[in-house]
């Protein structure tokens, strides 16, 4: 027994020793390159061996490696996978980057789970934080989604700060209805609406949505953002019913992490300048006299005398916004509890005196293992928003947009106060822009809370069966307040409203509540993986919306009690939806992924509130380079999919039946049906698509992704006229289907990556095209979508595009243009010098489409537009009023963000003390450029908001600005 102990000894020392002697140790530390912060449980291995081991709470890695040169390789879910060759023992530190390419990164397939984005069978980009907001500071969500994601036209209804966007996803979703994406925050369906500020019963807008108002989306800080996943179209977003006709937009925020508690805190500082000024007429004695008569040569005379012109735009758009933003967060937590703490304040100043936007918020979210069976997960933030938007936008003589004042203001006429503080009138248009700008408000507050709650309960957890029930609620609460203002000195109010207050108290509340049943098998030894999951959803929506205005002011007084004629209107809604699902999911060894899966939902805006109306969806993927047969060093990944969906959209609250009108009280007193007739009958909006794509991955480095699509909408609801004989003038019903298709194209490129230069460039590319395919009512403009057939505006007609501008020429309403562009790209890139600089830039190129500019028409009427002396502008003016004259390309080059930062080496900031980890300083810029044959001030227009057919046509809007900014990151 001694000899074979003695053997077995010996035998050890001859193979393990010379590992003993040999073996060598390698350490260091590894970290995320974009923030300096440790990467807890990533795996560092040696390659061609099981010799493996992961990084500790702080990063830290420690591995013995036998023989030299070895490559030891660093790979963490999320992150760029890198292969490091090592000569000798040594302290090896690896930065690690956030993975351009996204195979390993997990997206939503349905209401309860998730898939590895290699795996998915649809086209969903995802948009990263760093992504999002990383690069340069960004006020909005929706703004801040520029040129980053394919098949998306984003148009800007408002460059006032606090934003005013129209997101349209694959194209048009509907005429009359919604086509702004459904956000869902942390599970919560959260509201984004436009909320009129009364507005126009002072200017003489026609419209709540010509009042310049932003969207509520803006309430959320897109700093809180972890993630964004945008399914653009019905076949990724089925799952979610009646509400996702127009896409879907699913936000997740920031979450605590296991480990040490991090803090981070930013301070940018920026200002805000007009993109583009339109500039002045040159002018002389002879064009004054010729344009608007002999008269007014002596007061041009008499300003040139006294100092020379004046620049009203330069006076109302000349300021240079100060923007500050200050963010503090914590995040941290332990293998049971994680947390995340985040507040935020931003003040940012707009390029109008007096004009601005401020947000306040404050995030807490907690993740809490209770047991082994229950999981919590609460996600809770409040913020208050306030700004300032001031007047513009369309009006009818009611002397308070700057853009309509600004058109007829000589600039030889002074406009200012005397000394004793009078403002002369303007004796060539209803309203003064400099009394208008010093003395009339139009401002919002909003308090809102949005509070999520996720419990997860593991009911069965085997080698083979894992089942899981899921509950999911939400609240989103949002109280919003509108103050409109306008002297009784005002111009245009003497004589008439004599002053004027408008008063908004607003209350939305939305609830939301899913229960899911998740459970995952295996089959054929595991190599077939199902996930089954079904549930049901029900929604909530409460609206109260109460103005209150008041005319006939008591002089000097701002409150509603010193009107002498008061009048107040109240709209209350209640919204409910309930539906059920199920799906099906089947995954063949990565091979061949397949999905079915089916949603009925029923509405109370329907016509049969209990009817109940079924969303289909079926998808493939098929991974060729997971079969056995594969054996491709050049092809990394190649994928073809496929994905067949529909989802609805409701009609509008009202639509289902015939409403009354106001009862008068008295001896006189009754009430009478309104002209528009309710549909009993009326269903929703439907949307059915088909889409197919390929994904590959070539040498490694290149990622590249193709989707076509065509998607139909269905009995899309429209108005018609009735004859009178019925009693009724119009009534809303289903009378259209419409067709979108296009193409969506994504190329990233590794470039280079090595110790001191690194480099990420990519290219998106994409394009919708649409036409309205059945037609039951005679074509017709589009009402309030635009101006009419002598001026231009959307024209609905079969066998046209939906987003065609028509007007009559001769007679004959004839297409004059589209708004739609032809395709548009964004050219993506990232570098790093020297492992401490960090340079970016996104360019955005939309190559096509029209605008129709009614502001020249205000300006030409005027006689002030500036290239009224040229050939161009005298031949235009020759033309008389037709449509053709007011439509421009609108195409353009956009440099949509440059950064530079620095990031501080450990020896600059370590007598600091030991606490800091990392320190960042930058400088960036928004829309620093654009290159356009647009007369305007930006191609990026709608004097309709974000609702409807609304981008394209242009009437003196809030100019957009360009933005420059200073930053300053520590982490702690």
């Amino acid at each position: 027994m001694n000899k074979k102990l003695f053997s077995k000894w010996l035998l050890f020392t001859f193979i393990f020793l010379p590992c003993l002697i040999f073996a060598q140790e390698i350490k260091g530390k590894v970290t995320d390159k974009a923030t300096s912060e440790p990467i807890l449980g990533a795996t560092v291995s040696v390659k061609g061996t099981t010799n493996g081991t992961a990084t500790d709470i702080d990063g830290n890695y420690s591995i013995s490696v036998e023989t030299f040169p070895a490559v030891l390789v660093f790979s963490y879910l999320g992150y760029e996978r890198q292969e490091i060759t090592v000569d000798s023992a040594t302290t090896l530190n690896v930065e690690m980057v956030e993975d351009a390419t996204a195979l390993d990164e997990v997206v939503i397939t349905g209401l309860g789970t998730s898939i590895k984005r290699a795996n998915s069978a649809n086209a969903i980009s995802t948009v990263s934080s760093e992504q999002l907001v990383g690069k340069t500071a960004q006020a909005t969500l929706d703004g801040a989604l520029y040129g980053k994601v394919t098949g998306v036209n984003i148009t800007a209804s408002s460059g006032a700060p606090g934003g005013g966007f129209a997101l349209r996803l694959r194209g048009i979703s509907s005429i009359n209805g919604n086509n702004q994406p459904l956000y869902i925050i942390d599970g919560v369906y959260v509201n984004n609406a436009e909320i009129p500020s009364g507005l126009r019963f002072a200017s003489g807008a026609n419209r709540g949505n010509e009042e310049n108002s932003g969207n509520r989306i803006a309430d959320l800080d897109p700093n809180d953002i972890e993630n964004i996943e945008v399914l653009k179209g019905a076949s990724a977003a089925a799952i979610y019913g009646t509400r996702a006709n127009a896409g879907v937009v699913i936000i997740t925020t920031k979450r605590g992490k296991s480990g040490k508690t991090n803090i981070r805190f930013s301070q940018d500082l920026g200002f805000n300048t007009i993109i583009n000024t339109l500039g002045q007429r040159q002018w002389n004695a002879a064009n004054v006299e010729s344009t608007f008569g002999a008269a007014e040569v002596p007061l041009f005379n008499q300003a040139i005398a006294n100092g020379g012109l004046i620049d009203y735009e330069d006076e109302i758009y000349g300021e240079e916004g100060f923007i500050t933003e200050t963010r503090l967060s914590a995040r941290g937590g332990n293998e049971n509890t994680k947390y995340y703490v985040g507040t935020s304040y931003r003040d940012e100043d707009g390029i109008i005196q007096g004009t601005g936007f401020e947000r306040f918020s404050i995030r807490a979210n907690l993740d809490q293992k209770i047991s082994n069976t229950f999981d919590l997960s609460v996600s809770s933030s409040y913020s208050r928003t306030s700004s300032n938007r001031s007047f513009t936008g369309n009006e009818n003589e009611g002397g308070l947009s700057f853009g309509y004042t600004l058109s007829f203001t000589r600039p030889w006429i002074n406009q200012f106060p005397d000394e004793n503080g009078n403002y002369p009138d303007n004796p060539n248009y209803t309203g003064n822009p400099i009394f208008v700008r010093d003395n009339a408000l139009n401002t919002d507050r909003n308090n809102r809370f949005i509070q999520g709650l996720k419990l997860t309960t593991k009911i069965l957890n085997t080698d083979k069966h894992r089942l899981k029930v899921i509950f999911n609620g939400g609240l989103d609460y949002l109280a919003n307040e509108t103050y409109v203002y306008v002297p009784e000195t005002h111009q245009a109010q003497r004589g008439n409203q004599n002053g004027f207050i408008g008063v908004g108290r607003n209350n939305f509340t939305n609830y939301n509540f899913q229960t899911i049943g998740v459970w995952n098998t295996s089959l054929l030894n595991d190599d077939l993986a199902l996930t089954t999951q079904g549930g049901i959803s029900y929604l909530e929506q409460q609206a109260s919306i109460i103005f209150n205005q008041a005319t006939q002011l008591i002089p000097n007084q701002t409150t509603l009690g010193q009107g002498a004629a008061q009048a107040i209107e109240q709209t209350e809604s209640t919204v409910r939806e309930f539906g059920f699902f199920a799906q099906v999911e089947g995954n063949y060894k990565d091979q061949l992924i397949g999905t079915i899966g089916y949603r009925r939902d029923k509405s109370t805006l329907n016509g049969d509130p209990d009817e109940y109306f079924g969303f289909p969806k079926a998808s493939l993927a098929v991974n060729l380079h997971n079969f056995d047969f594969w054996d491709s060093n050049a092809i990394n990944q190649l994928k073809f999919r496929t994905a067949y969906g529909e989802t609805g959209s409701s009609a509008a609250f009202g639509s289902a039946f015939t409403s009354l009108n106001q009862v008068s009280i008295g001896s006189n007193g009754g009430s009478s049906i309104s002209a528009l007739r309710g549909d009993a009958n009326i269903d929703p909006e439907t949307s059915q698509e088909f889409e197919v794509g390929i994904d590959a991955r070539l040498f490694d480095r290149f990622n590249v992704e193709l989707t076509y699509y065509n998607r139909d909408v269905n009995d899309l609801i429209l108005s018609r006229t009735l004859p009178t004989s019925s009693g009724f003038g119009t009534e809303t019903t289903n009378l259209a289907d419409l067709e979108n298709y296009g193409l969506e194209a994504a190329v990233r490129f590794d470039a280079f990556n090595n110790d001191n230069f690194y480099w990420n460039t990519g290219i998106q590319f994409w394009f919708n095209r649409s036409e309205v395919t059945r037609l039951e009512v005679p074509a017709f403009p589009q009402p309030g979508a635009g101006f009419g057939l002598g001026l231009g505006t959307f024209f609905i007609e079969e066998g046209s595009p939906v987003t065609q501008l028509v007007g009559n020429i001769d007679g004959t309403p004839t297409r004059v243009g589209d708004v739609e562009p032809d395709f548009q790209m964004s050219f993506n890139n990232s570098f790093t010098l020297f492992k401490n600089w960090d340079i970016s830039f996104l360019l955005h190129w939309k190559s096509g489409g029209d605008n129709l500019n009614l502001s020249r028409l205000l300006s030409d009427l005027g006689g002030l537009t500036p290239d009224l002396d040229t050939q161009a502008g005298q031949d235009r003016t020759a033309l008389g009023f037709v449509a053709t004259r007011f439509v421009e390309p609108a195409g353009y080059l956009r440099l949509r963000e440059l950064a530079t930062y620095y990031r501080l080496p450990e020896s600059a900031y370590s007598w600091l003390g030991k606490d800091i980890s990392g320190v960042k300083l930058g400088l960036s810029a928004r829309n620093l450029f654009t290159i356009t044959d647009y007369t305007s001030y930006d191609p990026e227009t709608s004097v309709n908001g974000g609702s409807g057919l609304s981008s394209g046509i242009e009437v003196t809007p809030f100019p957009s600005a360009k933005q420059f900014y200073f930053h300053l990151n520590v982490n702690f």
